[in-house]
């Protein structure tokens, strides 16, 4: 909670002084920049870029600033769900470095993809192509070299090519997504082991045990979402390329109509990643194959549309807001570093480099938080759905979880009831009362079976 409400304070500080320090570099800059009497070129698309980053941040941070204004009361399940979130991740903090093991997988599938790439690129028929060369005339004599006949060799391409590398470009999509799917399951997984298991100290190993549910039991579950979104990239490729070919012998009306397919494309390829991922998380605690758990978990998500909405809305702003800040303070220190160097002159192109890495690092690390989330909020509507807080149907969610159900304090009460319940029947078996086993068969271990 104090987390996110310092994000949230740290980035109104930060969308005000943001701009108001830019600006003021800009005046500064530019005040000197008018008293020197011999200006370089460099000088001066410094001060130009400067003005045009002060516009964007602005505009930006404008923006952020209205929405932390507007959004400020409705974070009360988004702070419970990041308190849970928190709470599993340091109990299970290697499942930070996840998302470096997914980028060496990602990388190794590029190098690969570029490496029979240039098998591709190569591929085809030698043919002849004969001509006649003059080498160049004696200077001062007339008559011209004698014509010498030179036979070079290319490879003419198959006329499959195109569908060789269509085949190609596919599989890079689908490897990509592949290994996506199976980052954000195996992260699904561990999270799943710490919601339907009642007692948490009894979770041992669950990233280790998260990936190996996915390699044992998910694999095509894994490879049919991902094909599916693969597919999609494709067709969004290859309209792409005609566009590209046509655009000059196109009429307004067709250039219309392809921009509205393409963004129609982006939207439905945007909708089933959301389902994917969902439908992911699902699987992870359920087992059920691809196509019900897109069933069943468009359900609950039906079920839960205001929440899923406040959900996805303020807690992607949350994690934007973090990213957003950890960009805006790598580029003011790269700045302080860059510009007290007299070595560099223009220093706008390594602040912008050293923004777009930080916000690529940032945004890989907070993706561990966000598939968390998530998953905590599908497991939250299926135990609502499924318990209802009553002896022998308990929720497996936690008390902070629990004040966001519509019976909390039944439930709340019950969980109280239940607690003192155990406790003395633990009092009445030390002193004899009541033999272990009798009070382990009263009150059994409910746990998540493996599938």
């Amino acid at each position: 909670q104090i987390m996110i409400y310092a994000i949230a304070l740290l980035a109104a500080v930060a969308c005000i002084a943001g701009p108001a320090y830019f600006w003021y570099v800009w005046y500064q800059t530019k005040e000197e920049l008018e008293l020197q009497k011999v200006k370089l070129q460099s000088q001066i698309d410094n001060v130009e870029t400067l003005m045009i980053y002060a516009i964007i941040i602005t505009v930006v941070c404008v923006v952020v600033l209205l929405l932390i204004i507007f959004l400020r009361s409705r974070i009360g399940l988004m702070v419970t769900l990041f308190k849970e979130a928190g709470f599993m991740v340091m109990r299970m903090i290697a499942i930070l470095f996840t998302p470096i093991i997914l980028a060496l997988f990602i990388l190794a599938w590029a190098a690969l993809w570029s490496f029979v790439s240039g098998y591709i690129y190569t591929a085809g028929t030698a043919t002849d192509l004969p001509f006649d060369r003059t080498y160049g005339v004696i200077e001062g004599e007339v008559n011209q070299a004698p014509m010498i006949p030179i036979t070079m060799v290319y490879y003419k391409d198959h006329d499959y090519i195109m569908w060789v590398w269509l085949y190609h470009l596919f599989g890079l999509y689908w490897g990509t997504e592949f290994f996506l799917a199976c980052h954000e399951m195996a992260i699904a997984g561990a999270f799943c082991q710490f919601y339907w298991t009642r007692d948490k100290r009894k979770v041992s190993f669950p990233v280790v045990r998260g990936i190996w549910w996915v390699f044992r039991y998910h694999l095509g579950t894994v490879a049919f979402g991902s094909c599916i979104i693969a597919i999609i990239q494709l067709i969004r490729t290859i309209l792409a390329y005609i566009q590209n070919k046509t655009k000059d012998s196109q009429s307004e009306v067709v250039k219309y109509l392809l921009m509205c397919l393409q963004c129609c494309l982006w939207c439905f390829e945007k909708v089933m990643k959301f389902i994917n991922r969902n439908a992911y998380i699902y699987t992870a605690f359920k087992g059920s194959n691809f196509c019900t758990s897109c069933k069943k978990v468009f359900g609950l998500l039906m079920s839960n549309l205001v929440r899923v909405g406040v959900i996805n809305c303020v807690g992607s702003f949350i994690l934007f807001i973090g990213k957003f800040l950890v960009v805006i303070v790598t580029g003011m220190l790269g700045y302080f570093m860059m510009n007290n160097d007299d070595e560099i002159v223009y220093w706008a192109v390594p602040v912008l480099i050293a923004a777009i890495f930080a916000f690529a690092v940032a945004h890989t690390f907070f993706s561990v938080y966000e598939i968390g989330i998530d998953t905590i909020f599908i497991c939250f509507a299926q135990d609502e759905t499924i318990n209802d807080g009553t002896p022998g149907r308990e929720y497996y969610m936690s008390k902070n979880l629990m004040q966001w159900v519509d019976n909390s304090s039944e439930a709340l009460k019950n969980l109280r009831r239940k607690k003192g319940q155990q406790k003395a029947q633990a009092k009445a078996g030390k002193s004899g009362d009541v033999e272990p086993k009798q009070a382990e068969q009263m009150y059994p271990a409910l746990e998540m079976s493996e599938k």
